[in-house]
């Protein structure tokens, strides 16, 4: 099976955490004896390209270096869409990936196209005469909110597809509901996480006082606000804890500063992403990791998945495909979308009993190791490339 993947996201060096699900699934793919070329965009410090066994991976190159900075936002939304640099670098952003796309229909003779997130992948793919698999991670879903011209396109782009799928149930749901009838269901398809290597977590020693640990970007939606406030309610009940913020975006300083105004500055730790060979110790040595995303934001919150096979115990909001992950009282706890106090009471209870988190942090483990494995994430994929080439259904 030769597999053309299109994304605007994917590792840029050894460790990026960037699409990092994404080379997963090829890597373990190719393992299996498919090809997979890859087509992502440049970006400063990061080869045109790459080739290891089964994978070959071109960056295409569409500004001067400096400027190339369109892709790799793990936040594109609109918001970030319409940014004057953006929306100045984006038809020729657009142009690059089409040709590259193209190129590689020429050269490399796909069996079947995988589009990572619908647009702009997915919309690339509607024009290169290839059948076509699309996988929404959650940001592109949201696409359909933001205007008709948006959900036009997203309908058009899901419909052609010969397969639709989601990381999760609420995903798939989400989507079937914003894109109307489709000529099958949407397929649910986890994506994987190294299991093996967030497992060397677990012996890495707990941080003193207790670590409470937030990885991802720093956007609005991923509710941090709220966990700097539930931080000033912790303290205040004269909790032993520090806070680990481990990220980037472009709500960082807002939160610095949100972070000073609630007297909690000192109690917060703030580190930029860390390649993911070292986010398993970042895992290992917190006690509670925390993602308090907000609404239909998260897709699913894989950052769970990989704290509880790191041996974190973890605190969720009920937003999203979340509840997939943290079955409350189960894998984790779940606190009220939106609401800091709720989620402090929730961090405080982990933080006070530790067979609880012991209880909750195994069960979460099982449930989600083989779930989520590289291998079995292929072999689902595997099927389905297999079916959409051949144009049959997707199951």
């Amino acid at each position: 099976m030769r597999v053309l993947v299109l994304t605007h996201n994917y590792p840029r060096f050894p460790g990026d955490p960037a699409g990092a699900y994404v080379a997963r699934l090829a890597e373990a793919g190719a393992k299996d004896g498919s090809r997979f070329h890859i087509v992502a965009p440049h970006s400063r410090g990061a080869p045109e390209t790459e080739d290891s066994p089964g994978v070959t991976v071109h960056r295409f190159r569409y500004a001067p270096v400096s400027l190339e900075r369109v892709g790799y936002r793990g936040y594109a939304d609109v918001g970030v869409l319409r940014q004057a640099l953006t929306l100045a670098l984006l038809p020729a952003y657009l142009a690059g990936f089409r040709r590259a796309a193209q190129r590689a229909i020429n050269e490399f003779a796909p069996s079947v196209v995988h589009a990572h997130w619908w647009f702009p992948g997915g919309w690339i793919a509607t024009s290169l005469g290839r059948p076509y698999v699309v996988t929404s991670h959650g940001s592109d879903a949201r696409l359909f909110d933001r205007g008709r011209w948006w959900r036009r396109v997203g309908r058009r782009v899901l419909r052609r597809a010969g397969a639709v799928t989601a990381a999760s149930r609420f995903l798939a749901l989400d989507l079937e509901r914003q894109a109307g009838p489709l000529p099958h269901p949407v397929t649910i398809t986890p994506m994987p996480v190294d299991i093996a290597r967030f497992d060397q977590g677990r012996a890495t020693p707990k941080a003193t006082p207790p670590r409470i640990l937030y990885a991802g970007n720093l956007v609005p939606s991923k509710g941090v606000d709220l966990l700097l406030r539930a931080l000033a309610l912790l303290r205040a009940r004269r909790v032993a804890c520090r806070v680990k913020i481990l990220g980037e975006g472009p709500d960082e300083a807002k939160l610095q500063q949100l972070a000073r105004a609630l007297g909690v500055a000192g109690d917060v730790d703030w580190s930029p992403f860390v390649p993911q060979s070292q986010m398993p110790a970042e895992y290992g040595a917190s006690t509670v990791t925390v993602l308090a995303s907000r609404g239909r934001s998260e897709g699913l919150g894989l950052a769970l998945v990989e704290a509880l096979v790191a041996g974190s115990a973890v605190v969720a909001t009920n937003a999203g495909g979340i509840p997939e992950v943290v079955q409350d009282g189960e894998t984790g706890l779940l606190a009220a979308d939106g609401d800091a106090r709720d989620l402090g009471d929730k961090i405080g209870r982990l933080l006070d009993d530790a067979a609880l988190r012991t209880r909750l942090t195994d069960t979460g483990r099982a449930r989600v190791a083989e779930r989520y494995a590289p291998a079995s994430a292929a072999t689902r994929f595997y099927d389905l490339y297999r079916a959409v080439a051949n144009g049959q259904p997707a199951r």
